[in-house]
């Protein structure tokens, strides 16, 4: 060959590897994910050899010399060009349900490429036979899967995890039900994950593949998180539910969408158990969420008088006697309250309604429960104390729906006629929502008739009033003449009340 001809190929490998670098320089401004600068000038520099070979002679891949080097240049280039297709689509993420490729996908896909232009290069460069080629590529096989057993278990487990997508990146996950994580990216033989405390763990894709793997999402979507509170016997459902959802509901990072729920779950043994669900976007710290209602909870519970029972294990000493005796005259004091502001009860004196109060009891119902039937006896009056109570009387032919007639809140009474009468309930309550009652019979009420007679004229006065009021609304309601029912002669309904009670 002339020197000539060797500065001619000199040139043009000079000028070709110029050209190369000054590309790069350039494409680095938008390959922000290209990391692959060293094999980049390796290519550059293989590539400006051929190049120079190319124009120094007729045949470039006439000698082995020669095809090594562009084989070398070839699996570089290959090498290269999926660097670049790789920051340029791969790593980047097309919209929120399209996130980047990952790690181990792309090396898989890296492998693939990588192998399918080596055999090209042996077969079509090197001039090596396709089936030689293969039977001694399945020996090295055999031989390298011998040697990294463990490390391929780690493989193949990752590839199924990224092709099952069990998690993304950005998730947040609990491995075993005990260690919160976060997902930050998987290789070809671990996940790398951080832990709450920063510190990052690189967990074996196999380990990953057989663990029970619980998966909060990446906080896009809200989460509902399980919580258990453990309330008093005594402590009505209604009750224990209501201090539970308000403080559940004012904890930072409760969600307002879906709602918090609370259910009764079941009996224990030393308390009533109730299971919350309680719904929040901060999945990254479910740790400090759960605190947080906790504590909302406990100074709910502590504000309303509640406690949350010892387990049965434990000796808690304290004086039963005087805290029941407390409890009673707090119960008694309500109750004294509540008759006070009944109105049948306006002409009687302070000591007639504390021995009223004292012989009261209080009954619970849940919403939906029936209170009283319209038509069944009784001999009782019912103060609501809490909740809201529907009020129904059937159809005047009796064949049509029930007419919701009225609605009691705190403060209204009803059964007065069956308190003082003994006359049949005249209509069904049911309970609006969980409601505490308080009941008055007429084994409490008759003790004082008998000693203070004068009172029966001044409840029978009452009871008139109230029975006129109600027909008067049935009527509205049913849009009706207020004079449907001539009202009942008040004598003849003193009488009816001392028949009653043998006066």
């Amino acid at each position: 060959m002339a020197t000539g001809t060797w500065w001619w190929a000199a040139a043009v490998g000079a000028g070709v590897l110029v050209a190369l670098e000054l590309l790069l320089v350039l494409a680095l401004r938008r390959l922000n994910g290209f990391r692959l600068r060293t094999l980049y000038h390796l290519w550059a520099a293989a590539t400006a050899v051929f190049a120079g070979i190319a124009v120094s002679t007729a045949e470039p891949l006439g000698t082995l010399p020669r095809r090594l080097v562009a084989t070398v240049a070839l699996l570089l280039g290959a090498l290269v060009l999926f660097a670049v297709v790789e920051a340029l689509v791969l790593r980047r993420a097309w919209g929120r349900d399209r996130p980047p490729l990952p790690k181990l996908a792309r090396d898989v896909l890296r492998l693939a490429v990588l192998v399918a232009v080596g055999l090209f290069a042996v077969t079509a460069i090197l001039g090596q036979p396709l089936n030689a080629v293969l039977v001694s590529s399945t020996v090295l096989s055999a031989v390298v899967g011998l040697a990294l057993q463990d490390t391929l278990k780690n493989v193949f487990a990752g590839m199924a995890l990224d092709l099952e997508k069990p998690f993304r990146r950005g998730d947040f996950l609990l491995l075993d039900g005990t260690t919160p994580v976060q997902v930050l990216d998987m290789s070809w033989r671990s996940a790398r994950l951080l832990s709450k405390e920063g510190v990052e763990i690189h967990e074996p894709n196999a380990n990953l593949s057989v663990s029970r793997i619980v998966n909060y999402g990446s906080g896009a979507r809200p989460a509902a998180i399980p919580l258990e509170v453990g309330l008093p016997y005594g402590v009505p459902p209604a009750e224990a539910k209501e201090a539970l959802l308000g403080a559940a509901r004012s904890a930072p990072g409760t969600a307002d969408s879906p709602e918090t729920r609370v259910f009764l779950d079941r009996f224990d043994d030393h308390a009533v158990v109730y299971r919350l669900r309680v719904w929040t976007w901060n999945v990254g710290d479910l740790a400090s969420f759960r605190s947080d209602v906790y504590s909302r909870i406990w100074y709910e519970l502590k504000r309303r008088g509640l406690s949350i029972p010892f387990p049965v294990r434990t000796l808690h000493h304290h004086q039963v006697a005087d805290d029941a005796e407390q409890r009673e005259r707090k119960a008694e004091r309500k109750a004294r309250e509540l008759l006070d502001r009944v109105d049948l009860f306006e002409g009687l004196g302070p000591e007639v309604l504390a021995r009223l109060a004292a012989a009261s009891t209080r009954r619970l119902f849940d919403a939906g429960e029936v209170l009283v039937r319209e038509g069944e006896a009784g001999d009782s009056l019912g103060v609501l104390e809490r909740g809201a109570v529907r009020v129904l009387r059937a159809d005047s032919d009796g064949r049509g729906e029930p007419v919701e007639v009225a609605r009691l809140g705190p403060g209204d009474f009803f059964g007065e006629a069956s308190l003082l009468t003994g006359q049949p309930r005249g209509a069904t309550l049911t309970a609006a929502e969980p409601c505490s009652v308080l009941e008055l019979s007429k084994s409490a009420l008759a003790p004082i008739l008998e000693e203070s007679p004068a009172l029966v004229e001044t409840l029978g006065t009452a009871l008139a009033r109230r029975q006129a009021e109600a027909d008067a609304a049935l009527a509205e309601r049913r849009a009706e003449r207020p004079a449907a029912r001539m009202p009942e002669d008040p004598e003849s309904l003193l009488r009816r009340i001392r028949t009653f009670f043998s006066l």
